[in-house]
């Protein structure tokens, strides 16, 4: 089990894993998008409870709530990740407080602008979210760290796309 001494530590992967973010010109990017797919990544078996399956549900249901048409498709699909980052230790002692890194990004096909010709699926949206708790309520902090971050993308889309 890999030791997490200092929060100092977590700040820098939560702004490495944000690219994209949310701001004017990436909501423009969601502009006439008419369906997209939920890819919900495989969460770490030791994840207190949690499960992918939770997960994907609540995100489709909160789509399907906001009117989106949710289809198969390899692209563009809204990426969920949940990354649980191991116990925290004081002391060498362990605290019963874990952390998680919420993480839901936008995905889609996009054209190089030096060579149209070559397509690539790429992150056009992103919001994330640093989680910490104790191991008996993360399941659920993590939970509502994914509507959350979901609810700010719906709003994004949908300014984009009003119905």
């Amino acid at each position: 089990m890999r030791r997490i001494f200092t929060a100092g530590l977590l700040i820098p992967l939560s702004v490495a894993l944000m690219k994209a973010s949310d701001d004017s010109v990436t909501r423009s990017s969601l502009r006439g998008v008419e369906a997209f797919d939920v890819a919900v990544e495989a969460i770490n078996e030791n994840a207190l409870g949690l499960t992918r399956d939770d997960l994907q549900t609540d995100v489709e249901l909160r789509c399907r709530q906001a009117g989106i048409k949710l289809e198969k498709t390899p692209a563009p699909y809204l990426y969920i990740n949940v990354s649980l980052l191991e116990e925290h230790y004081v002391g060498g002692k362990p605290t019963n407080a874990y952390a998680a890194f919420v993480d839901v990004r936008f995905e889609q096909e996009v054209l190089l602008e030096r060579d149209p010709g070559i397509h690539v699926v790429a992150a056009t949206w992103s919001a994330g979210e640093m989680v910490t708790g104790p191991s008996t309520q993360l399941r659920e902090l993590c939970r509502q760290a994914v509507r959350d971050q979901v609810d700010k993308f719906l709003n994004a889309f949908l300014e984009q796309n009003p119905k």
